[in-house]
């Protein structure tokens, strides 16, 4: 198993903060994930798992502990009508162009959502259609416990909520997922173009940002909260809140996670005053060096 020391985590994350891991793994196969789990375990370290870089903000003393990158991870097959498995790393935006290709109806409006499909599940992400877990399209996944041991689970077995999946400490290894067939792939398409320029329309796509920062509160928008509250456009340090959609903090210019974080709080604190709703976060902070 190939594991890097001092990994900087700045180069492979959207936001280009964050200083190094002490290790860092790559794996080209499920299996040797599983190891490096397993062996990370045996000698008590944290870990964190990567995608492709997005709704994670490293801090600028890095993490001590193991990153496990899932990117090489892209493996998919159809296993039978409308089911395809897919491996954790498999990039969500990928994966609706090639099922939109071959006619399979379900994933068409989570074009535009950023990182993996292992991601997706975990964190319950979400479309205007809702979370990939409200909709029935997640049919087992197979999860690796923290023993080391893997088991697939129904989709129907677990704790899906917003922005969450009850999943936990276990890590998302393939997921199949239920899809309608049959469809006409030219529509299919149309529909994800249409979704896609909605979001390029709106959000700062071409800037490094993390995704969006918060949770949306039940039945309102965090982007409008915080634009409200007259935050569109303040900086600090590095750091801006994006003048095109409030809900997203920008790297101008060689942003800290100190800029970030103070920024976050900012919101925050003022959307707390103004109009009496806690924020939560949906960017993920990985420990510090230390803690």
């Amino acid at each position: 198993m190939k594991r890097d020391e001092g990994r900087q985590l700045s180069k492979i994350c959207w936001y280009a903060i964050g200083g190094e891991a002490r290790y860092y793994a790559q794996p080209q196969s499920v299996e040797e994930m599983q190891d490096h789990l397993v062996w990370a375990r045996g000698e008590g370290l944290p870990v964190f798992m990567l995608g492709h870089g997005s709704n994670v903000l490293f801090d600028d003393e890095g993490f001590d502990g193991l990153v496990v990158c899932t990117r090489s991870l892209s493996g998919f097959r159809e296993r039978e009508k409308g089911i395809v498995e897919v491996e954790v790393g498999k990039h969500l935006g990928n994966l609706v162009d090639k099922v939109n290709d071959l006619g399979l109806q379900g994933l068409e409006t989570f074009v535009g959502i950023p990182g993996t499909i292992g991601g997706a599940v975990y964190g319950n992400a979400g479309a205007s259609s809702g979370g990939i877990g409200d909709a029935d399209l997640v049919s087992e996944v197979l999860l690796i416990e923290p023993s080391g041991t893997m088991e697939w689970v129904d989709g129907r077995d677990l704790s899906w909520r917003y922005r969450d999946s009850g999943i936990g400490d276990r890590v998302v290894a393939r997921v199949r997922i239920r899809l309608q067939p049959d469809f006409d792939s030219e529509k299919l398409c149309k529909k994800s173009q249409r979704f896609l320029k909605l979001k390029t329309d709106t959000q700062p796509f071409t800037n490094k940002t993390c995704g969006c920062i918060f949770k949306n509160p039940a039945r309102m928008s965090a982007g409008r909260l915080i634009d409200e509250c007259g935050l569109k456009g303040v900086r600090f340090g590095g750091a801006m809140i994006s003048p095109v959609h409030a809900n997203f903090i920008e790297n101008v210019d060689g942003a800290t996670s100190s800029d970030i974080k103070h920024l976050i709080d900012r919101a925050r604190k003022l959307v707390r005053d103004q109009h009496g709703l806690e924020l939560q976060r949906e960017v993920v902070l990985p420990g510090t060096r230390g803690e």
